[in-house]
């Protein structure tokens, strides 16, 4: 029986409201309110992109685990801040959203 179309919704404990984005993945399924979705994202490839900088350094041996897996130096975010330079034509982000990151340095 139909209850309802573009109404909110109880998923177990969670409340779901029209619009949210879905990310399902094996270990679970989040909602994002939409207001929230780009913010997200963006975040999310800056993880991505500090995540691939710290296991390229570790695996050169230029930085500890102490080092990455902590609150990074001026000289540590001095130095992402030219990987990514170095890599802007390689890297999974777009050239342009990486510019726009290094502009506004919100990390």
């Amino acid at each position: 029986m139909l209850g309802g179309l573009n109404v909110p919704i109880r998923m177990g404990a969670v409340t779901v409201l029209p619009g949210d984005v879905v990310l399902a993945k094996r270990g679970g399924v989040i909602f994002v309110p939409p207001h929230l979705a780009e913010k997200v994202v963006a975040t999310s490839e800056v993880v991505r992109l500090r995540d691939m900088f710290g296991i390229g350094r570790l695996k050169e041996g230029t930085y500890t685990p102490g080092q990455i897996d902590s609150k990074w130096s001026d000289a540590i975010e001095k130095d992402f801040s030219q990987w990514l330079n170095d890599h802007i034509d390689e890297l999974p982000v777009a050239k342009e959203q990486i510019q726009k990151l290094l502009e506004s340095r919100t990390w």
